[in-house]
């Protein structure tokens, strides 16, 4: 039979883990939404012409390029700023095209991210992807008055 001071210390041993999970959760949490993502995406504009031609600073993903329909990218606009997870962040391409970009989860070596096309405000395409931190994801190829759009993302 336990005494009632044994008793006692295993009711309050047990709110006392109670109390401490719910602290280390909403710290866990906090964390996470205070956690902030360096995203770099890159605007192509993408054509066919005579001779290939790959922007020197698309060098990077120059494979992932040729394996489009498009032989000529030029790069039209590139930007890189902080996000926090849970925040989205709009990054202007060309003619009316803009890419969204919310970062949901950061894990050790990859990140789970929403990137969402619109146009002039209505939504094209929006996907959730697993990314390896700092490798380009290549999508798009919507049409411009001449050639198409892709956007390059990639976060840290």
């Amino acid at each position: 039979m336990q005494s009632a001071t044994n008793r006692r210390l295993k009711r309050w041993g047990m709110a006392g883990l109670s109390a401490l999970a719910l602290v280390l959760g909403a710290r866990s949490a906090l964390a996470q939404a205070e956690e902030a993502v360096t995203v770099t995406v890159l605007g192509i504009h993408a054509t066919t012409e005579p001779t290939e031609h790959i922007d020197p600073a698309l060098r990077p993903i120059a494979d992932e390029l040729r394996r489009s329909s498009y032989n000529c990218f030029r790069l039209v606009t590139s930007a890189t700023r902080r996000i926090a997870v849970g925040e989205t962040s709009e990054f202007a391409m060309v003619e009316g095209y803009a890419l969204h970009i919310r970062p949901e989860k950061v894990d050790e070596d990859s990140l789970q991210l929403t990137i969402t096309w619109v146009q002039e405000g209505r939504i094209l395409q929006r996907m959730t992807l697993a990314l390896r931190k700092g490798k380009y994801f290549l999508s798009g190829g919507w049409r411009l008055k001449e050639g198409a759009i892709l956007g390059a993302v990639a976060a840290q």
